[in-house]
């Protein structure tokens, strides 16, 4: 098991001689005299990058005044693979002549160098040297070998692709903003039919109850409360009077013709044998005004009669129900062809049958918006898609839908999220720029193409996708969740900690414990209780060895390798946990 405790290596000369030359011979001599400090130690990878910052420091008369120093770091794995040399670093005493930093024979002194390489898998487990090489103005040389500095790499912050599997029911995605709807209330039918009255009368006319319209309408009640699946609300009859004669008498007129239509309609009902409403109270009157005089400006402003433009001034003119009737009938000639026209058509009332469908089940719409589309409503077809949970069922039901309803953007939306379900990225992307051809400002579809590119390994592309959607208005969890993503990607956690807003997420707890604030962090996984995912339970894991709690690491290492068997080999090469390498219960967990 490896040791994370700093070990020099042997000092050794160069094969050639440096007799005479005490400069080299002291500082070789006295090399473990030099302090070195590494931040961080173990190194870290951070957005796909190794940073490292090293302070030598030189104790009083060590560094020889004529003498060059050359400092050589190396980042190399632990099985001798890979290694990669950071930028080399020169030093020289206070009397060699050159144009390096230079430490002082007397005081000592310190240096410092900061560098950074890209992160490579084979360095995960390496090593930190430092290498010199010193040499007098005069030529002679030496080489101090391999003086290891610290441990690398914590590579923690890679466990965000994964965490998006936590998050996303084990999809390597971002959060698609899908457009959700509540299941949609059964709307009441209805079907209406009027009949009219002569002037002055309230009787119901044999005529009008056997005209075509009337018996279309019995028909239509026949057969509905026949109807297991659907049910009769009933009949609301408006009954209205023209607005010639006196107020008074209108009133009565409209009261009369109100209660003569429900009881002519009863009588219908009976005749007709419709036994499943024969009894019963299913009608009832609306309230109208004693004169229609909206109904009458509505018939003028649609007739050709003459001078109807002075009969519309007048109604503008003149609010009182008296004061318009005595001033239009002064119009001899135009009131005669409203007499003809316009009034018989206001002396009438209006029954309207309302009914509706049962309640359908979510399983029963899904059914009938696979096969008979048409006979349910946009929204009911909607949902139907919403709630059909096969995959490829639920593409081809979206389908069915941007084929119906080619501009409503909820569609091929949708349509586009399914595709990302199903790993269809090439066609999710088509759905998701359909939507902004459809409406380009679209946020959800920016956000949602934003995903297609954060899949695509485009990180940039992603960012600016989701300031587009974030320009446009989006508020949704989902936008802030893919942000938050990158932000632990690009190593700006405690960003990242921000955007990810009050939810409980993986990623939230990830980027809480790389920004320091592994409590809560703690407190985050703890929230969302349990997963599916083995790195859910790993991540418990790397936050109990943050936090010194031994056993929750074993606990949780046990449950993250009981669900993926390859984490084995990933722990036991964790520097996070590297204060357990050499115990007995950490080595029967990962070997």
């Amino acid at each position: 098991m490896r040791k994370t405790v700093i070990l020099f290596s042997v000092l050794a000369f160069l094969a050639f001689s440096i007799s005479g030359c005490s400069e080299l011979k002291k500082m070789i001599k006295n090399a473990d005299q030099v302090q070195y400090k590494t931040n961080p130690n173990p190194l870290e990878m951070h957005a796909d990058k190794v940073p490292v910052d090293v302070t030598v420091t030189f104790p009083p008369k060590y560094f020889g005044k004529k003498v060059k120093l050359v400092i050589s770091p190396y980042l190399k794995a632990d099985d001798g693979s890979k290694e990669i040399r950071f930028k080399e670093q020169t030093l020289q005493g206070e009397k060699f002549l050159d144009n390096n930093p230079t430490i002082s024979y007397k005081d000592g002194g310190s240096f410092k160098f900061s560098d950074t390489i890209p992160y490579e898998e084979a360095l995960r487990m390496s090593d930190l040297e430092l290498r010199f090489q010193i040499a007098t103005a005069k030529g002679k040389s030496a080489s101090l070998v391999t003086m290891k500095i610290a441990d690398g790499i914590i590579t923690t912050p890679e466990l965000v692709e994964n965490g998006m599997a936590v998050d996303n029911n084990g999809k390597k995605v971002g959060k698609i903003v899908e457009k959700t709807i509540p299941k949609p209330a059964t709307k009441p039918s209805e079907e209406v039919v009027e009949i009219f009255f002569p002037m002055q009368k309230a009787d119901v006319k044999d005529s009008e109850l056997n005209k075509k319209e009337v018996g279309t309408l019995m028909a239509l009640v026949a057969a509905t409360s026949a109807d297991p699946s659907k049910t009769v609300k009933g009949f609301k009859i408006a009954s209205y009077a023209s607005p010639d004669g006196t107020q008074e008498m209108n009133q009565g007129l409209v009261d009369s013709r109100g209660k003569n239509t429900i009881s002519a309609l009863e009588k219908k009902i009976k005749k007709d044998k419709i036994t499943a409403l024969d009894g019963k109270t299913i009608a009832s009157t609306e309230t109208t005004p004693a004169e229609d005089w909206d109904g009458f400006k509505k018939l003028v402003e649609a007739s050709t009669i003459s001078d109807k433009e002075l009969i519309l001034r007048v109604l503008s003119m003149h609010s009182d129900p008296t004061k318009r009737e005595e001033e239009i009938k002064k119009l001899a000639s135009v009131y005669t062809e409203l007499k003809k026209e316009i009034l018989p058509l206001l002396r009438r009332s209006r029954i309207k049958f309302e009914f509706q469908g049962k309640d359908r089940t979510e399983s029963e719409l899904i059914s009938i918006a696979g096969t008979s589309p048409a006979t349910i409503s946009q929204d009911e077809m909607f949902f139907a898609c919403i709630k059909e949970k096969a995959g490829a069922n639920q593409v081809t039901l979206y389908k069915k839908y941007t084929e119906t309803y080619p501009t409503d953007w909820k569609g091929w939306n949708n349509l586009g999220a399914a595709h990302v379900r199903a790993n269809n990225m090439s066609e999710a992307k088509k759905a998701f720029e359909k939507v902004l051809s459809i409406n380009s400002s679209n946020p959800a579809a920016y956000n949602n193409l934003g995903v297609i590119k954060l899949a695509e390994g485009d990180i940039d592309g992603a960012w600016d996708m989701f300031e587009k959607a974030e320009e446009n208005g989006c508020e949704a969890a989902e936008l802030g969740y893919n942000m938050g993503v990158i932000l632990i990607k690009r190593g700006q956690y405690s960003d990242a900690v921000a955007k990810f807003g009050t939810s409980a997420t993986f990623n939230k707890a990830l980027a809480e414990t790389l920004a320091g604030e592994n409590a809560t962090a703690v407190s985050t996984l703890n929230t969302m209780s349990t997963s599916n995912e083995a790195v859910f339970y790993y991540l418990k894991a790397v936050t109990a060895a943050k936090a010194g709690t031994e056993e929750d690491v074993y606990e949780n290492l046990k449950v993250a390798i009981s669900k993926d068997s390859t984490l084995k080999a990933y722990a036991a090469k964790d520097l996070e946990f590297r204060k357990y390498f050499d115990k007995s219960d950490f080595k029967s967990i990962v070997e």
